[in-house]
């Protein structure tokens, strides 16, 4: 099959989610909950787990959601931005084809956001998924001294989501949360 058989293919839309956040922010917990929450609901779900180490420790984690309404991916990231393009784009198409009603990518730390939006624009996912959930978890603890590359990479991430989910709260004082939510709002 070529890439212009798929484009002439007919794909009920799928709704993919988003769930970014630092590296120890708690995005896989919240994905483990989220993923329990969907598969409740009786939907069959895929996750998409994409990373830059050799060994992807939140697979492992992951595992124990696999089963008939739940199947796991993984991209390894280990390549330059186009090779990882073409990786996502790919995995994405045959999640489509492997009929899931949603589909949840949960990125490295480090994820430019700009190339998950990008690429479901484009042909053929811009037929195949609409955006659902974006989600951005952030340590309640929030670092004072982040470099200029992680509070832009943080920015980024906080401007795209449609919801801001600070973890970790039982673990900060009431200052703290103060301080997290201001620099998110700066």
């Amino acid at each position: 099959m070529y890439l212009k058989d798929i484009n002439n293919m007919d794909f009920d839309m799928r709704k993919i989610d988003l769930i970014t956040g630092f590296l120890g922010s708690g995005k896989t917990t919240f994905l483990i909950k989220y993923a329990r929450y969907l598969m409740n609901k009786g939907l069959r779900i895929g996750i998409l787990e994409y990373d830059y180490g050799a060994i992807n420790v939140d697979m492992l984690l992951l595992n124990k959601l696999r089963g008939p309404k739940c199947e796991i991916e993984m991209v390894a990231a280990a390549c330059d931005e186009d090779c990882l393009r073409r990786r996502f784009i790919t995995k994405l198409i045959a999640m489509a084809m492997s009929g899931y009603d949603r589909v949840i990518v949960e990125p490295s730390g480090v994820f430019d956001m700009d190339m998950f939006f990008d690429a479901l624009r484009d042909d053929p996912l811009e037929n195949m998924y609409e955006i659902g959930n974006v989600f951005t978890i952030v340590n309640a603890k929030l670092m004072d001294n982040l470099s200029e590359e992680e509070d832009f990479i943080l920015a980024s991430q906080a401007v795209s989501a449609g919801t801001i989910i600070l973890s970790r709260t039982q673990l900060a004082s009431d200052e703290e949360i103060s301080h997290t939510k201001e620099h998110l709002r700066a």
